[in-house]
């Protein structure tokens, strides 16, 4: 999930206060809903880094986009705090980015928060845009969502039938199918499906893409590689 665009060196922020949760809220996504207009300071802060940046970009959405690339930059080097902070300056530089919502999905899943990603990926998908890159992702987080232990039996059936939907329309758009083939293996291990996940692998191979060992290894302990 790399986007190559502009690095933007921002301007310093003040201290941010905690949530309930005791955590940051620059790491809760959309700032976990506070009113950053009603704390001067945050709201001073906020003012000051889209006037700086619409003007360094020309507009507030293309400041967005590149802070969307500078999130999944951190994102890639596992610096999820970095990443997370980019992501909801992107939100509020435009709340109607989708990839805003894609980062923060991708980072609440890089912390084992799966049905929390689900929902930023729900977010994204929303706005009816077809992003390269994203239906996979997001297919793969409403798959690990619909496994987890608290989700009924109907509710596990509608969320597979969305992510194969997902899947299918990432198969005719994305350019890259080995990255799609790769996330469906992964989509079919979790849910049982070993022979259809070594399917996918042979697939996302034949299409250049290379699967992580660790997880070759976790599918030849449920199934042997066919031949």
């Amino acid at each position: 999930m790399v986007l190559s665009k502009p690095t933007f060196l921002l301007a310093l922020w003040g201290l941010l206060l905690s949530c309930a949760l005791a955590q940051p809220i620059d790491q809760l996504p959309m700032y976990g809903g506070a009113d950053r207009a009603g704390n001067a300071q945050l709201k001073a802060a906020d003012d000051r880094l889209i006037a700086e940046t619409t003007k360094h970009y020309g507009t507030r959405e293309k400041a967005s986009a590149a802070f969307v690339s500078n999130g999944f930059a951190y994102y890639n080097r596992d610096d999820l705090v970095a990443a997370m902070r980019r992501f909801n300056q992107a939100w509020l530089l435009d709340p109607n980015n989708p990839e805003a919502y894609w980062g923060f999905g991708a980072v609440l899943h890089d912390k084992g928060m799966n049905c929390e990603a689900m929902a930023q990926f729900q977010k994204a998908l929303s706005f009816g845009r077809y992003i390269k890159g994203m239906n996979p992702d997001a297919a793969r987080v409403i798959t690990l969502c619909a496994i987890g232990d608290k989700t009924s039996d109907e509710e596990r059936s509608k969320l597979f039938v969305q992510a194969d939907a997902l899947y299918a329309d990432a198969l005719a758009k994305d350019p890259n199918k080995g990255y799609v083939y790769a996330s469906l293996a992964t989509a079919h291990y979790w849910r049982g499906q070993y022979s259809q996940a070594w399917a996918a692998v042979k697939l996302a191979r034949s299409n250049g893409a290379a699967l992580p060992e660790e997880f070759l290894a976790l599918l030849r302990a449920k199934m042997p590689e066919p031949s």
